[in-house]
């Protein structure tokens, strides 16, 4: 792991690195502290390109064993070559026999740092731990499970290719299983030795078991997620045998008790990935992928609906009293304000007979000037648009639904569902299609159940269920062994329920 800091080479013992050449790179500085020696910045002269040299120190070595995992470590990531894996450059040995490895300078900072501000949004870590899967599934494709998996062997650095964002770097191989390797030829542990960090060890390499697969890989991206969202490791303690203890046989608590807002879908994932036998996690890393992949939707289409409620606002009513009208009264055939008519009833002459005169003659003229207009303006046939019949109003026809959402159910629950090759959903969970389209075959999987494939066509309400059942006969059973049914064809038999 490359852990940038400030480095002064006179507190350093390898301080007459600085200044020489390793391969085609002229060393700077001292940048850091791998887990197996020394880091320093490095700058092609040709071309001024900069990267990061990490060295052993002679104590490791002398080593056979670290030398080995040193040497994997090239390897492993050289093999993967994935854009979330750091860069290999080149690798040798000093003339001194020292090992050293050039790999890409990475500017930026450890998930731990972020995780030490305090829980990430959501789409930060849907995002992040995206990533980091599709790169572990890549090296498992090539035959190279991670083991090491933690915060600090995950470095974020600005993407170039997405504003604002960040890219995660998968780091340090050192102690990855080459699987393609025989027992003899893998890299060795000392005796005893405990190799990972307990915090994110899986619970079978806290007991040290021998085969170790890409099922430890799932569980260390589950604590590393649970710990994104809820701001807390899953398990904790004062020291390594408790915690160990708690990854072999202690429940994690529910992230939801920890962060009430967290999708049920995406809980669901993290704890599948955490569970204690290997058997019951996802079946790979690419299912992982795949399913965060299809969290990360429904999390970005709920908060574009959340925007669009928030954008659309209805117009707030004025519940002001409307401007009070002046009263008006009446004085014989004259409509005058009640300022003037209070004055002419209290008994008393107005300072000024000539408004009442001006007030009359105003009436008059308008009385006649409204009686010429009525007369004037009067039709003497209805009008054509009242002679003949309307024209005939009719509704507009029911707008079909944009989208048609499907049931996806089994007994037992949590089994995996896909449509082709690409998966929809775990059980529950909801197929969504538009409308008007062909038959739909799903396929139902989950861990010691035969799978079992249904052929339905979308329709609103619809819910399909699956019933699995053990690929084993029962031992009683006297009839011939078979290979389970695969699929069965959507039928009045076939077990899909309505609800409306």
């Amino acid at each position: 792991m490359i852990v940038a800091g400030n480095g002064n080479s006179n507190d350093n013992p390898h301080a007459r690195v600085i200044g020489t050449s390793i391969g085609n790179y002229r060393i700077q500085r001292l940048i850091g502290e791998g887990g197996m020696g020394q880091v320093y910045l490095a700058v092609h002269p040709g071309i001024g390109r900069r990267a990061a040299v990490k060295v052993l120190t002679p104590g490791d070595a002398a080593d056979p064993q670290i030398v080995g995992r040193f040497i994997t470590e090239a390897r492993a990531a050289n093999a993967i070559r994935h854009p979330n894996i750091v860069d290999i450059y080149d690798s040798g040995v000093l003339e001194s026999g020292t090992p050293y490895i050039v790999m890409e300078y990475l500017e930026g900072e450890t998930l731990t740092q972020v995780i030490g501000r305090g829980p990430i949004a959501l789409d930060d870590a849907l995002d992040w731990s995206c990533q980091v899967a599709e790169a572990l599934a890549a090296a498992h494709a090539c035959d190279v499970v991670h083991r090491d998996l933690k915060p600090d062997n995950l470095y974020l650095i600005p993407d170039a290719h997405r504003l604002g964002r960040k890219q995660v770097k998968v780091l340090d191989f050192g102690i990855a299983k080459l699987q393609r390797q025989s027992l003899e030829q893998a890299h060795k542990t000392r005796t005893g030795a405990l190799l990972g960090t307990p915090l994110y060890m899986s619970p079978e390499q806290c007991m040290s078991q021998k085969d170790i697969d890409a099922h430890t890989d799932i569980y260390s991206l589950g604590v590393i997620l649970y710990e994104m969202v809820t701001g807390r490791r899953p398990f904790d303690g004062d020291g390594v045998y408790a915690i160990i203890s708690m990854h072999i046989n202690d429940p994690p608590a529910p992230p939801s008790t920890l962060r009430p807002d967290l999708p049920r879908m995406l809980e669901e994932i993290i704890v599948k990935a955490l569970a204690k036998a290997p058997a019951d996690r996802q079946e790979s890393m690419a299912v992982l992928h795949s399913q965060l992949e299809l969290a990360r939707g429904n999390a970005a289409a709920s908060s574009e609906a959340l925007l669009r409620a928030q954008r659309i606002r209805p117009i707030p009513i004025d519940a002001s009293p409307p401007l009070a009208m002046p009263e008006i009264k009446t004085l014989g055939d004259t409509a005058v304000s009640g300022r003037i008519a209070g004055q002419t009833t209290s008994g008393r002459s107005p300072s000024r007979p000539w408004l009442l005169i001006l007030a009359a003659a105003t009436a008059v003229f308008a009385f006649v000037f409204w009686m010429a207009g009525n007369r004037s303006t009067t039709p003497t046939q209805p009008a054509a648009r009242a002679t003949g019949p309307g024209p005939t109003v009719t509704a507009p026809p029911p707008t079909p639904p944009a989208v048609i959402e499907v049931g996806l159910a089994s007994a037992p629950a949590g089994a995996s569902v896909y449509v082709g090759d690409v998966l929809v959903g775990t059980t529950p969970a909801i197929y969504r299609t538009a409308p008007g389209g062909e038959p739909v075959e799903f396929t139902f999987r989950l861990a010691g159940f035969a799978s079992e494939r249904i052929r339905a066509l979308p329709a609103q309400g619809l819910t399909v269920t699956a019933k699995l059942t053990s690929p084993t006969p029962a031992p009683h059973s006297a009839a011939p062994k078979h290979k389970p049914t695969r699929g069965t064809e959507a039928s009045p038999s076939t077990d899909i329920q309505t609800e409306r």
